[in-house]
């Protein structure tokens, strides 16, 4: 966090000193009391009283609060700040404070590839700029401040995850992050069980088109047609576009699995440039259009992007592939699962087995609500429209539906089983097993037994 004085922001945050000094400095601020010390800012906007013992052995701190009784509990060398609304004085203080930063902020949403995307653009970023950013996939609300006091003086530009479980979650980290670029990687069905309809969730994640700038920029994929659902006409900023579609200002053509890389040729208005990035997959090269288009509004030159890119590394989890003993392949894709993102893994699967036998072991697609049923049943349809696999392996309840359904839609019950533990899983494995195989594992793992992963290790170090 940039150090500021109490004086810097007294006036912006509508507060009054009733105690202390001015020229106090604040270096960080802090969620809960217990955790004041000196130079850290704590506003007081809950209804619950701070008691005397709380603020004992502590010196040095402010405290923003509509309450005055607390004169009588605090040292004298603490800093209180009289406001009428303390939650109001809260966020008068965040706009003050991301205003400290006129920098290019980018903000990045969609169902799948945020991450990857995020971490796409920093990468190319931090060739020449201080750069600070979201960490992993780490894009809950509740670290929005964290984030955000991580900017400082040496702060270039700033690259953010912003999620979507609610409605409006969108539009509370733009009030935060302010981002000046804002991209929408793709919109597919994902936290149903907080947006309750598909409907409500792809107008969450048209919050980015409210949280922008009249002069900002909005970076869209032109083949979603969920986000071609959306307003874009009333976005009085900047439009940019990147897909297959031959209208998209970033377009990517001969796209190419090879050697563990995406290959493809990008056109944007009369120029094409050769680029190849690292890790399989078509929802990558949507992950690098929308990075190479973002920076490229940075004024990074489109060749600097593409050379950056080529040593990118995917992150562990994200469609990783792995090459056993005895010819049999992994991918790894086991860090979240839902429909857009198992039907993207498929497509992997699909292309890179090259006659092997084909082995989807699918989890529990996360977080979909009163759709789960309908969602589970209709990957089954999805899986035996291209083509079905040598074998599916379902695991868990919700998962079993999608292999009744491939069932019924004409898969053979030999190829399709059911398994409830890791133990079962593994005993499947172990029974179809052969040197010439490829296994998909797509599950969100950090929501299941530890023992899985276990087994997951097992098949990518044999």
């Amino acid at each position: 966090m940039k150090t500021l004085k109490l004086s810097d922001f007294l006036s912006a945050i509508n507060g009054q000193l009733l105690q202390g000094n001015p020229d106090d400095e604040i270096q960080t601020i802090v969620k809960k009391v217990n955790n004041l010390k000196e130079h850290t800012l704590y506003f007081h906007s809950n209804k619950k009283n701070i008691s005397a013992e709380s603020l004992q052995d502590k010196s040095n701190y402010t405290i923003v609060t509509e309450d005055k009784d607390i004169m009588s509990k605090v040292s004298g060398t603490a800093n209180i700040i009289l406001t009428a609304n303390c939650k109001d004085s809260y966020w008068r203080f965040i706009d003050y404070y991301r205003n400290q930063f006129q920098i290019p902020v980018i903000g990045v949403t969609g169902t799948c590839g945020k991450t990857t995307t995020k971490d796409m653009i920093k990468h190319i970023l931090n060739r020449s700029m201080k750069v600070h950013s979201t960490l992993y996939s780490q894009n809950g609300l509740h670290l929005n401040l964290h984030y955000l006091l991580g900017l400082n003086e040496q702060t270039e530009a700033a690259v953010f995850e912003m999620g979507v479980a609610y409605p409006g979650n969108i539009k509370s980290s733009g009030k935060y992050f302010k981002p000046t670029i804002g991209i929408i990687i793709n919109i597919g069905e994902a936290h149903l069980e907080g947006c309750r309809t598909l409907g409500n969730y792809i107008r969450a994640k048209g919050e980015m088109l409210d949280v922008l700038p009249d002069d900002g920029v909005l970076l869209i994929n032109a083949d979603d047609e969920n986000i071609k659902t959306l307003p874009i006409a009333s976005f009085r900023g900047r439009v940019l576009s990147f897909g297959k579609d031959s209208a998209a200002a970033y377009r990517a053509v001969n796209i190419q699995y090879e050697n563990n890389r995406m290959i493809y040729t990008l056109h944007v208005e009369d120029k094409e440039y050769k680029v190849s990035i690292p890790g399989y997959g078509e929802h990558n090269v949507y992950n690098s259009l929308a990075a190479i288009a973002s920076t490229a509004a940075l004024d990074i030159p489109i060749e600097d992007s593409i050379q950056c890119l080529s040593t990118f590394r995917t992150m562990e989890r994200h469609v990783k592939m792995y090459h056993g003993a005895g010819n049999v392949t992994v991918i790894d894709d086991t860090w979240s699962c839902n429909p857009s993102s198992v039907r993207s893994a498929i497509d992997v699967l699909k292309k890179t087995s090259n006659g092997k036998m084909e082995v989807l072991v699918l989890g529990k697609m996360q977080r979909l609500g009163n759709q789960e049923k309908k969602q589970h049943i209709q990957m089954g349809k999805t899986i035996v429209d291209v083509g079905g696999v040598d074998h599916l392996i379902t695991v868990g309840t919700s998962a079993r539906l999608t292999g009744e359904q491939a069932i019924a839609l004409g898969m053979s019950p030999n190829q399709v089983h059911c398994v409830m533990n890791a133990t079962e899983l593994e005993d499947v494995l172990a029974e179809i097993q052969r040197e010439d195989m490829i296994i998909l594992f797509k599950m969100s793992l950090g929501k299941m037994n530890p023992s899985f992963r276990r087994v997951v290790e097992k098949y990518r170090f044999i």
